[in-house]
């Protein structure tokens, strides 16, 4: 809504003019050019105030979907089925610390399925999704502050058992029962890089460079489409960049280059082959449940747990932390940040407190000579009964004898 402040030169008075939906309104008779844009300010402010946490969310989701990024069907789905509900026709400038806290405590309460609660973490990304939308109120001007910005997330505890994954010794269990040389590289790939579902459907061949033995991820493949996109022709999304964001190169290791010259070769074959063709479907990326069925029926095989496709992720992770690498070398290699590393992967790492333990252990060796020490004043004092009248060279003494046998 377009604003501006003019003069009248007959008057002398400052005024306004502007056009709320659509109808021009003005205000007038101001003293000073301050006051006119200070009143100008206020309406402004009160327009946009007005709006809707609905209107403010399509605008959100729409954003995102402008940007290509997968999270706005994430975002779609839970405002639609938790939030738009609670808080919809609220306007943006009236929420509270205390509707959040609202809805936090709604899901506790809410039930789904067959009597089931919502987890922790479900009910976290309910209220993180809900402090998303307050922050891009805030970025956009609807708002001066997120009244949510501190509100306190429930506590969710990860364990091994939450995280399931494959240790080396169970991929290389459930690997053999791989027959298709296809998925066998695609799940090779997917433990021995880390890389996600998505990123691997939308592998090109030239995003391989076999010359600096470098993956470049540049897009992935997104089965997640808005509620509009549905019933469509085209569900399947191409997307730029990661899932979070940013494209990412991967370091690849001589197995998985020889894997994938192998394959190049063998699909090369095929009429219409090029190096725009996908690694993994030629013609067009290969379906979102493939993978995960491959693996159920390896694993059946293989008398192993099932795991997602995402569990090979977290395959990746493990195995680099048993060989002793560090957050940082991890977060590097997977295109993830330390903190979400430490967030996800955290307690898998070893105690920090234990490897203070072994480097203490192995310093301070003058506490290992007060036991000899102490051996050399009981000695002294069978040779020598009686009182020791300046105990300070008497221990020097002893000290420096059992440096001396020693």
């Amino acid at each position: 809504r377009n604003m501006a402040v003019y003069k009248n030169r007959d008057s002398g008075t400052w005024y306004f003019q502007c056009r709320v939906n659509g109808q021009r309104t003005s205000r007038r008779c101001f003293k000073t050019k301050s006051e006119a844009l200070k009143a100008e300010a206020t309406l402004k402010e009160s327009i946009i105030c007005s709006r809707k946490v609905d209107e403010i969310t399509e605008e959100y989701i729409q954003h995102l979907r402008i940007h290509e990024t997968s999270s706005a069907y994430t975002i779609e789905s839970t405002y639609r089925n938790h939030i738009g509900s609670v808080v919809g026709r609220k306007r943006i400038d009236k929420i509270k610390l205390q509707d959040i806290k609202g809805l936090q405590m709604i899901m506790l309460k809410k039930t789904y399925g067959k009597g089931r609660h919502y987890t922790n973490k479900t009910i976290n990304l309910v209220t993180g999704t809900f402090n998303m939308i307050m922050n891009y109120a805030v970025k956009y001007g609807y708002i001066r502050s997120n009244p949510c910005a501190n509100f306190e997330s429930l506590k969710t505890v990860k364990t091994n058992d939450e995280i399931k994954f494959w240790t080396d010794m169970e991929f290389q269990k459930a690997i053999r029962y791989e027959d298709d040389f296809m998925w066998y590289c695609f799940l090779v790939l997917a433990y021995m890089t880390g890389m996600r579902k998505g990123e691997i459907r939308g592998l090109r061949w030239s995003d391989i460079d076999f010359d600096n033995h470098i993956i470049s991820i540049n897009r992935h493949i997104s089965d997640k489409v808005m509620k509009e996109d549905r019933n469509t022709e085209n569900e399947k999304r191409v997307i730029r960049g990661r899932k979070n964001g940013h494209a990412h190169k991967i370091a690849m290791d001589f197995h998985i280059e020889n894997l994938l010259k192998e394959l190049r070769k063998d699909n090369s074959f095929i009429d219409g082959w090029s190096k725009e063709s996908y690694v993994f479907g030629i013609f067009k990326p290969i379906g979102q449940n493939s993978p995960k069925r491959h693996l159920d029926i390896i694993a059946k095989k293989a008398g192993i747990k099932q795991i997602t496709v995402h569990g090979l992720r977290h395959s990746h992770v493990s195995y680099l932390i048993s060989k002793g690498l560090n957050a940082y070398e991890i977060a590097e290699r997977i295109g993830d940040t330390v903190e979400m590393v430490f967030k996800v992967y955290g307690h898998m790492f070893p105690n920090p407190q234990r490897n203070i333990v072994n480097v203490l252990n192995s310093n301070f060796a003058f506490i290992q000579e007060r036991d000899k020490i102490k051996k050399g004043r009981q000695n002294e004092r069978q040779h020598f009964p009686g009182s020791i009248k300046n105990p300070d060279i008497y221990g020097a003494k002893c000290y420096n004898g059992a440096l001396n046998r020693t």
